[in-house]
């Protein structure tokens, strides 16, 4: 139910407490020594409703605080006896709560104290006899008043419920969807389609890029079945991607038999410790292989797997690129394309280093290999083998 709804129903049961309201001092008025101040308040009561709604259409201002001051302070005015005072002013703090909620309430006792205090001042001499018809009718108006405003407020509040455990599911069901998003792309693609901004521009930053390939996987597939394939893959996988995590490095995509990862690019501890980071985990890339192989082969899967990598450093624009109906989430840049061109030379188990990254991580951790001539690059670069070391295992594979 709309606010808007709720209010229209909680104005109806107002609009009737007011004719009851009106009858009700006609009768007294029958009994009372100057009966005209309660036949005026009579008479006027049942347009209350429609005095209020054109003074916030006319006036720009809340009903709902007119009514706070104005209904005391007629009351006390026309020296409405206590029975039914407390009847009239419990249906309209009844209306204010169910509204407005309990902490506005309180602001509305405090207008209707002071509507009370005015009416107070101003009221003439009036004084009606007991009247146990007056009293029976001011208990039956606050039961027939109360129940159905309680049961509409239970109802509201029943919805309001069934609202937040919808909310509370769809929230459920969109993290669960972002958790599947990001097994399928890398984790600055998952931020951003979570923010659902329009496409980006491009960004230029300082990366070190890493280039990690199976060596001879044609050659695999041809001796594994599809299944001991796929498992192999989904450990080697894994593994590198949790080995990446582990050294801050965002796994950007998945290249068939290889992967592409970047330091720098979601968190950025600096040039140097960024391309430390990247090195220190190619460094622990050949035990990781160890300890795949040995699981492969207690699962009895006998081909062994063997890795390369390229790295380099430098400037590379990151971002969105494509068309309105396609966008992908890419690196391109130099740094990028040099370390995929390392790779490709390096031998099996060997990990080639732009001159770049050597230079950031210091020379005691590479053997010079001279000077190369690659594909896309004019002149030729010097290449550098990260020395093999031996460190202990915190990453378990399978």
């Amino acid at each position: 139910m709309s606010h808007t709804n709720l209010d229209r129903r909680v104005q109806r049961f107002r609009s009737g407490a007011y004719v009851w309201l009106g009858a009700l001092l006609l009768l007294l008025s029958f009994g009372a020594e100057s009966p005209m101040a309660a036949r005026i308040g009579a008479a006027l009561l049942p347009f209350v409703p429609w005095l209020l709604r054109r003074l916030e259409r006319m006036l720009r201002i809340g009903a709902h605080d007119v009514e706070n001051v104005l209904t005391p302070l007629a009351i006390a005015w026309v020296s409405l006896p206590t029975l039914p005072s407390v009847a009239v002013l419990g249906a309209l703090a009844t209306g204010v709560v169910a509204l407005r909620g309990w902490r506005p309430a309180t602001f509305g006792v405090i207008e209707g104290v002071a509507g009370w205090s005015i009416g107070r001042l101003l009221a003439p001499d009036v004084d009606y006899p007991p009247s146990r018809w007056v009293d029976l009718a001011s208990i039956a108006f606050i039961v027939a008043y109360t129940t159905p405003l309680c049961a509409l407020g239970y109802e509201q509040t029943m919805r309001m419920h069934g609202a937040r455990e919808d909310l509370k599911r769809i929230s459920g069901d969109l993290e669960r969807q972002r958790d599947r998003l990001s097994r399928y792309v890398a984790g600055p693609v998952v931020e951003r389609v979570a923010r659902d901004p329009p496409k980006a521009p491009l960004e230029r930053r300082w990366l070190t890029v890493a280039f990690v390939d199976i060596s001879d996987f044609t050659a695999l597939t041809e001796r594994l079945e599809h299944e001991d394939l796929t498992a192999l893959l989904d450990a080697f996988f894994t593994a590198l991607t949790r080995l990446a995590a582990v050294h801050g490095g965002t796994l950007h995509k998945f290249l068939g038999d290889g992967a592409l990862i970047g330091f720098g690019e979601a968190r950025s501890a600096g040039r140097h410790a960024d391309a430390s980071a990247c090195i220190d985990m190619l460094e622990r890339l050949a035990e990781l292989i160890d300890t795949l192989n040995g699981a492969a082969c207690e699962r009895g899967i006998e081909a062994q797997l063997a890795v390369r990598a390229g790295v380099a450093s430098g400037h590379c624009s990151i971002g969105d690129f494509g068309t309105d109906e396609r966008i992908e989430y890419t690196m391109i840049g130099g740094a990028v394309n040099l370390a995929s061109r390392l790779e490709g030379l390096a031998a099996a188990g060997e990990v080639w280093v732009a001159q770049a990254t050597r230079d950031l991580v210091g020379a005691a951790r590479f053997d010079a290999l001279g000077e190369f001539t690659v594909k896309g690059v004019a002149q030729p670069i010097a290449v550098f083998r990260l020395r093999s070391t031996s460190v202990d295992a915190t990453v378990t594979a399978l």
